[in-house]
């Protein structure tokens, strides 16, 4: 039978508070697995944890499968690189066809990389997220990436980076619950809402000018949370909200507004439009093809602020971009739409 091995590369408690809650969450992650265990595949979906534990969830598509954490043993302050050498002898001594990373930069990825995967030569699959490079990127058998601006990027190459052959990429789309994320009916509470980590590598600047005109809600926490209370007093700071209440906000809010400058594809900007919600975020990150047109609006630093104001003046072409976007979401998101790429690695897998 063939098997293969997903890797989160950051540890399972990155941005997660509570442990219960990381096992909760239904997205690509543990989809793909499931799928593939469906298509009779030994699968199983890997990752660092404070404690070794095995769990093997109920699976709402697909079939059930493995999920094996293994304590962390290293990686220094930063969650991001922690990596477990347990996780490592378990790789090194597993029979699997194909490994997959899911993230470039992660602790435990490079770890895994370093010690197993390159000096015993075992073929790996890279799933590309926020940062299109690392030294792993040109290691991969497959790169699966997000968005054209990621596959542009890794097709150009540059300055000590070796460019990479569209052939060896296949796009990925994002997994989302549209059960959980779907249209609801409820009293306006805020002009925008935003989700994010509440820490130094986040900017708060947009919103922050936004809430002097309009009602802005941010949905995070982290430590620089009193920070920002202080800087931006306007804004409806909500602390940490469990996954699974983000919709019931959605639904209170006219518009998703993420600023972020370090993603290509926030799983947020089709959770937002999953629930009928248009979206603005910042074009020199966000393309086309993550943020259709007709879905949202796609600003820059010079005119985000009298965009949003001109839309959230027009509820009807709110209305038409928040139906627009849960049709792009149904269409291209939706709960089985990791399937072509599940059996793209099947193939890999197979193949001698």
């Amino acid at each position: 039978m063939t098997r293969i091995i997903f890797v989160l590369t950051y540890p399972t408690y990155h941005g997660v508070a509570d442990p219960a809650e990381w096992l909760r969450w239904d997205n690509r992650d543990r989809r793909m697995p499931a799928l593939l265990a469906a298509m009779g595949v030994d699968v199983e979906l890997w990752g660092v944890a404070e404690a070794t534990a095995e769990h093997r969830p109920a699976a709402p598509i697909g079939l059930p499968y493995t999920i094996r954490l293994f304590a962390r043993s290293g990686g220094g302050a930063k969650s991001r690189d922690h990596y477990s050498d347990a996780m490592v002898a378990a790789a090194r001594a597993d029979p699997a066809d194909l490994f997959v990373l899911i993230g470039t930069n992660g602790g435990a990825g490079y770890r895994l990389y370093d010690r197993a995967l390159r000096p015993d030569r075992r073929r790996f699959a890279l799933i590309v997220g926020g940062d299109y490079w690392s030294r792993l990127v040109p290691h991969a058998s497959l790169l699966l990436t997000e968005s054209a601006v990621q596959e542009e990027a890794l097709a150009a190459g540059g300055w000590l980076r070796r460019a990479i052959p569209r052939e060896r990429m296949e796009r990925l789309p994002k997994t989302i619950d549209t059960e959980l994320f779907r249209p609801q009916a409820a009293e306006r509470a805020w002009d925008l809402f935003s989700v994010s980590r509440v820490t130094r590598w986040k900017s708060f600047a947009e919103v922050g000018a936004l809430s002097r005109q309009h009602r802005v809600a941010v949905a995070g926490g982290g430590p620089q949370e009193t920070v920002m209370k202080r800087r931006y007093p306007a804004i409806d700071w909500l602390g940490h909200v469990p996954h699974a209440r983000i919709p019931d906000l959605l639904a209170q809010t006219g518009l998703f507004f993420h600023a972020g400058r370090r993603d290509y594809f926030p799983r947020a900007i089709p959770e937002a439009m999953a629930c009928a919600r248009p979206v603005v975020a910042f074009a020199d990150r966000i393309g086309a093809d993550v943020l259709p047109d007709d879905c949202g609006l796609r600003v820059t630093e010079r005119d985000y602020r009298p965009l949003v104001a001109a839309l959230l003046r027009d509820e009807r072409r709110m209305a038409e971009m928040g139906r627009a976007a849960r049709a792009h979401v149904l269409a291209t998101h939706g709960p089985r739409s990791s399937a072509p790429v599940c059996r793209t690695l099947l193939r890999l897998a197979e193949a001698r």
